[in-house]
């Protein structure tokens, strides 16, 4: 399990570093099987400290919306661990897993980004880690959390973020509500 969140981490970084459009370096696992990255002749180990050097040093606007002052810093730094530390491996766990979406659900129901009025590398890391458990939803399930939906189509809708990813289908949402007579 480990394992595979620690994998999963070296592939959002990839994907990170390409909406950055930053070279990614060279990625792996080092002997305690934390990510790590060198590029050049700089080496920098940890998932949370390697897409804070590729903010600092991108000159994209997802990377100055990340850096624009130390709060932002900050709060986007706690989003990329939540997604470590939460998202990814609670996303397993059926019950975590609907907690999480009724978390996000309410956190989104007043913001269109989880920091600021901006996107940041911080929706990025949540998105990376969240799009299986999002994949796994019925029409249903995603009419029950529209603002995490609304917040994930919108993310998804861009080619730099959803890259090879496959556009996940929302606009059920208003058939199934037509066709049960409701009205949104």
């Amino acid at each position: 399990m480990l394992h595979m969140i620690i994998m999963c981490d070296v592939e959002t970084v990839r994907k990170i570093a390409k909406c950055l459009e930053m070279p990614a370096g060279e990625l792996e696992l080092n002997e305690e099987q934390i990510v790590t990255r060198t590029c050049g002749n700089k080496v920098v180990t940890g998932f949370a400290n390697i897409l804070n050097v590729l903010a600092k040093e991108s000159n994209s606007d997802i990377a100055k919306s990340s850096c624009c002052n130390r709060e932002v810093e900050a709060q986007v730094y706690q989003w990329i661990e939540f997604a470590v530390l939460y998202v990814s491996p609670g996303s397993k766990d059926k019950h975590i897993a609907q907690q999480l979406l009724r978390d996000f659900n309410r956190l989104l129901l007043n913001k269109s980004y989880l920091v600021g009025h901006s996107l940041t590398i911080g929706d990025l890391a949540v998105f990376y880690a969240i799009y299986d458990l999002v994949e796994s939803l019925t029409p249903i399930d995603k009419e029950n959390y529209l603002n995490l939906s609304r917040w994930f189509n919108h993310l998804q809708q861009r080619p730099e973020i959803r890259q090879d990813k496959k556009i996940l289908n929302f606009t059920t949402i208003y058939l199934h509500g037509w066709a049960t007579g409701t009205h949104m």
